[in-house]
């Protein structure tokens, strides 16, 4: 039985629910994966109101129930759709991180069920491993520092293997802003927080993207595989220049403590999003401090 969501009230958009898939200018609602993550549920809390709202899939209350092991739920209506798979193991929880290649194919058989039109599969920036303070786009070639990128991208090459004419895009996001270091940090209350400083004096770095924005963008692709619109295999996904995570910080008002960088600490993982950006314009300082804990806030 498909999930049913309610219109928006108050809102120009009008959207016939067709069980459980509202459609709007002939965008059905994409169905997210993972919608009960911690991602997941920031997407879902920050997704614009002017795009039909998704159809959110996971393993908590609130969605519709799949823990992506057995046979995919049905959801009537759903052909054509896009499907967003959020769901992963990261280093941070328990699984194993082998386990993304299989998540990765069991979302990719539920969407030939579902008769979706495009799957966009979450990847990540830490299959570049270390990288130029310029960035690297996705012709770069991929050294993982550590095994997560390394799983991340043996998913994505199996997801490719078996795509058979379904349009498949592995997105490579960047470090979401709410979801990790050094906002993690500061969520757990550390009083005296500290950051590695490498040779030339300054600390780490990375290419960020704030829910409100991966909302944005996610909503905004799923928009084009609508309409048609040839997408790449592989997109980096992230604000236009990166953070350092000092500017994280001090953008908090908060002081934190020098440690020397080991000699494997990871500088700079910098994306390069000209390939985003022809297809989804972001404005240049969404990736400014501010801009980003202005967003964690509003999807908090």
């Amino acid at each position: 039985m498909g999930l049913k969501i309610p219109g928006r009230r108050g809102s120009a958009m009008r959207c016939r629910t067709w069980s459980g898939i509202d459609v709007d200018c002939g965008m059905i609602s994409p169905i997210i994966l993972g919608a009960s993550g911690r991602v997941g549920r920031m997407v879902c809390r920050a997704w614009p109101e002017d795009v039909p709202p998704p159809v959110p899939v996971g393993r908590r209350a609130g969605a519709v129930r799949w823990d992506m092991a057995g046979p995919p739920p049905p959801l009537a209506g759903a052909e054509g759709a896009a499907v967003i798979v959020l769901a992963g193991v990261t280093p941070h929880g328990d699984g194993d991180l082998a386990g993304n290649a299989p998540l990765a194919l069991a979302a990719l058989a539920a969407a030939r069920t579902w008769g979706a039109r495009h799957l966009f599969v979450a990847s990540s920036s830490s299959v570049y491993g270390e990288t130029p303070a310029a960035g690297v786009d996705e012709t770069a070639r991929c050294a993982p520092a550590g095994p997560y990128g390394a799983e991340k991208l043996r998913m994505e090459a199996a997801v490719a293997e078996a795509a058979q004419g379904l349009g498949v895009t592995c997105l490579r996001v960047g470090n979401v802003a709410g979801a990790g270091a050094p906002f993690d940090t500061l969520a757990a209350g550390a009083e005296r927080p500290w950051l590695h400083r490498f040779a030339d004096g300054t600390g780490p770095s990375r290419s960020y993207v704030g829910p409100v924005t991966l909302a944005h963008c996610l909503a905004a692709l799923c928009r084009l595989a609508a309409a048609g619109q040839p997408l790449p295999p592989v997109l980096n996904l992230a604000a236009p220049r990166p953070t350092a995570m000092a500017d994280i910080y001090a953008a908090r008002g908060r002081s934190f403590a020098w440690r020397p960088a080991p000699p494997d600490g990871l500088h700079r993982v910098h994306l390069d999003c000209t390939r985003l950006s022809a297809l989804v314009p972001l404005p240049q300082n969404a990736g400014a401090a501010a801009t980003l804990w202005a967003e964690v806030d509003r999807a908090a």
